[in-house]
């Protein structure tokens, strides 16, 4: 059958603009309203697309099938909205509003604690409960302000209220200076501190009587979706003065009972120098967000993991280094689970990056979280190294 040349060219314009309209991307930056500070990290999610992170500068990135869309974005310390958004082609900002906290007059005992125990007690119950899905994990470390190290890796996970235990990368990019402290098997810590009850490498106060190990002030409430958000000071008792531990806030919905968010420090991190060069842990911050699944189940969101460390080399001073990582849950896609490796000390993170091959059409196409200027800098820096030392 012969077909008229109009025809061609009609069918050639609607697979011409079925493929623009399938590449579009969004971008924008989300502030505080007033004070037009970045609001890093807030969830960005359209219908039928998937979600991402605004970074360290409220900035985002979200590739879109269809517009118009409307436009979710939410954060737990300000008020979510909702936009229709119906161009790309230009940066999108969006202003949020932080939210109020509030002390309500405490007179009898120390609600905190009660708070506190409910959360523990249902979290304990669902420990083993597994969520699978497909996560993103960037680590990007500094000596003094120069880049030295990074991994991108995009991986299969399971993760439990304990942390993620077990993972398989599927993409990955690993780039490296001939300088520097070694952050091998560093994933480790970026998996087993994500969650929100203890385990075997770190304490958290969710376990058993939770005011065996951790003192607790209640130093507001604010109301989320008709609900009551705790923000909950935990302190360590002086018994878990060593060894590894969380000192910080837990947020947790007092009607749900479920842990919606950790700030604060990990405390006792140690490093081990070799021969000249000692090393010692001057801050460790984490963050981590959860949300509920499809199931209802509350599951990691994100979880962020900075350190910085003193390294001291005998004959030529003291520098500073700093690491910064994030791990963030995708999506709730179901992960082949034979293909998943136990998470342990032993990780070998850098040679199994180093095993995937390099994919740069993918990567030029999937930022995970769209990187600040700073990272995508050290990127470049890292690559023209990497050239130089092949």
């Amino acid at each position: 059958m012969a077909y008229k040349p109009t025809s061609i060219i009609f069918l050639f314009l609607l697979i011409s603009s079925f493929t623009l309209s399938a590449q579009q991307k969004l971008t924008g930056r989300v502030v505080e309203k007033n004070s037009g500070d970045p609001v890093a990290f807030a969830t960005v999610q359209a219908k039928n697309a998937k979600g991402t992170l605004t970074n360290g500068n409220g900035e985002f990135e979200l590739s879109l099938t269809e517009l118009p869309i409307l436009l979710g974005i939410s954060h737990l310390n300000y008020e979510a909205i909702t936009t229709k958004v119906s161009d790309a082609s230009s940066v999108l900002k969006i202003e949020l509003e932080p939210k109020v906290l509030t002390l309500k007059e405490v007179k009898v005992g120390n609600p905190a604690v009660a708070i506190m125990q409910e959360a523990s007690d249902k979290a304990v119950k669902n420990y083993k409960k597994s969520n699978f899905g497909k996560a993103f994990l960037r680590q990007i470390a500094y000596d003094g302000a120069k880049p030295v190290y990074l991994n991108e890796i995009f991986l299969d996970a399971e993760w439990r209220p304990y942390g993620l235990i077990a993972w398989h990368p599927t993409q990955a990019r690993h780039l490296e200076s001939s300088r520097g402290l070694s952050y091998t098997n560093f994933s480790y810590y970026s998996f087993v501190l994500s969650g929100y009850l203890p385990n075997n490498a770190h304490k958290k106060p969710m376990l058993g009587r939770v005011d065996s190990l951790y003192t607790f002030k209640l130093a507001g409430t604010y109301e989320q979706e008709g609900q009551e958000i705790a923000k909950i000071i935990c302190t360590p008792r002086p018994v878990l003065k060593k060894g590894q531990r969380f000192e910080g806030t837990y947020y947790v919905n007092t009607v749900t009972n479920n842990v919606l968010k950790i700030e604060g420090f990990i405390k006792g991190v140690v490093f081990t120098g070799g021969g000249p060069v000692s090393v010692k842990n001057v801050e460790t911050i984490l963050i981590a967000q959860y949300r509920l699944n499809k199931a209802g189940d509350n599951v990691l969101d994100y979880s962020l993991l900075n350190s910085t460390n003193r390294m001291k080399v005998l004959g030529f001073g003291v520098k500073d280094t700093d690491l910064y990582s994030t791990l963030y849950m995708v999506d709730d896609e179901p992960a082949d689970q034979s293909l998943l490796k136990e998470v342990n000390p032993r990780i070998d993170d850098t040679n199994l990056v180093k095993a995937i091959t390099y994919d740069g059409d993918f990567w030029r196409k999937n930022q995970g979280i769209k990187r600040t200027d700073k990272e995508q800098g050290a990127i470049e820096i890292l690559e023209k190294i990497s050239q130089v030392n092949k």
